[in-house]
């Protein structure tokens, strides 16, 4: 679905859908969705001095936010709380004195939290716009993988010269968005998955894969050299963390990196004491919602988008859908998210989308 279907220009003349949110009421994750998790009325002041309201179109759901509602995240909202990290919205009212936005643009909202409703007031510098013909549902989905993968490849130890990289989970939403960037920058590329299946039958520039069907760290470490092809190999990237951690150092070069960013596993990282002592290999930990909370990192974060959002409409950068359900059937959603072996990220939509550019359905 793209901008050019949404009667954007026309918005003043929709009657507003009743709005709608997602509330988590209970951390039980032994108790059904149903349970925990409702779909409420929501009454949103007009927008203040320097704020806007905004319809949000289409918002992902993100392993972060099962684990949040399960009570197992690292941070916990007080109950009750709308959840959702990521969305794209169309502006609907603007204050007085706001004249960078206006109504019908499409933005992208960084504030923390609480996506997961039909309508939202926030800060007009909460928002990055969206310029030209857009797809809704990549740019749902715009702000956290693409923003981790680039953040990973170009803030944490950005490469020089012909390198090597690896990383786990290379069949995940940031995997593929890893892949996709290091093609862009001509980096040669290692990936791990742990069955033949996720390997992708797409080739993305100088990349290889290899399939972890229990292999040793050793016998990891040994292939991912091979495929470096005598390039060094500075920096792992850990979706898993357990085991996987131990593995990916033994891959890295003496002094390298393994930079843990999720937790698929949930279990603690592990490392080996010879890699930690004798070849100081570092293991960092990395939370985007941390790295955007300095000022100079959300800075970057909005010089990065236009590039990002470049790629993406010349589809360099794609992420794969799973499936798109209406907020209202939210618990439909969480339970096609938590599914093992999806092959893409799952969707809610808002009532705006269904307003302007009729039902969503499959994209």
């Amino acid at each position: 679905m793209r901008k050019s279907s949404l009667r954007i220009q026309d918005i003043s003349s929709f009657a507003a859908p009743a709005a709608r949110r997602i509330e988590i009421t209970r951390y039980a994750p032994d108790l059904p969705l149903e349970q925990r998790v409702t779909v409420s009325d929501d009454v949103l002041e007009p927008p203040g001095s320097g704020q806007i309201r905004v319809g949000l179109l289409a918002m992902a759901v993100h392993p972060a936010d099962l684990l949040q509602i399960d009570g197992r995240y690292g941070v916990q909202p007080s109950l009750p709380y709308t959840p959702g990290h990521e969305g794209v919205a169309v502006v609907l009212s603007v204050a007085h004195d706001v004249d960078t936005l206006k109504v019908g643009d499409l933005v992208i909202p960084l504030a923390p939290g609480g996506t997961w409703r039909d309508e939202r007031v926030l800060s007009s510098r909460q928002v990055v716009l969206l310029q030209g013909d857009v797809d809704v549902f990549q740019c749902a989905m715009l702000s956290a993988n693409p923003m981790t993968a680039w953040v990973l490849l170009r803030g944490m130890a950005p490469p020089e010269g012909e390198v090597c990289l690896v990383q786990n989970a290379a069949n995940s939403a940031v995997g593929q968005c890893v892949r996709q960037l290091a093609a862009q920058m001509g980096i040669r590329l290692v990936n791990i998955v742990r069955r033949t299946q996720a390997v992708d039958d797409v080739r993305l520039g100088d990349e290889h894969w290899i399939v972890d069907e229990g292999l040793s760290a050793a016998a990891l470490a040994q292939r991912v050299r091979a495929l470096a092809g005598g390039r060094p190999i500075p920096l792992a990237l850990d979706a898993v963390a357990g085991e996987a951690t131990r593995k990916l150092a033994a891959t890295v070069d003496t002094g390298g990196k393994v930079a843990v960013y999720g937790l698929l596993s949930q279990r603690p990282s592990e490392v080996a004491a010879e890699d930690l002592i004798f070849r100081g290999i570092a293991v960092q930990g990395f939370w985007l919602a941390s790295w955007f909370a300095d000022p100079a990192h959300r800075a970057a974060a909005k010089s990065a988008m236009p590039a990002l959002q470049q790629l993406m409409a010349e589809g360099a950068l794609r992420m794969a859908v799973q499936q798109t359900f209406d907020l209202g059937q939210v618990t439909q959603a969480l339970a096609c998210a938590a599914e093992p072996h999806r092959t893409g990220k799952v969707l809610l939509t808002g009532a705006w989308l269904a307003r302007l550019a009729g039902a969503p359905g499959k994209p």
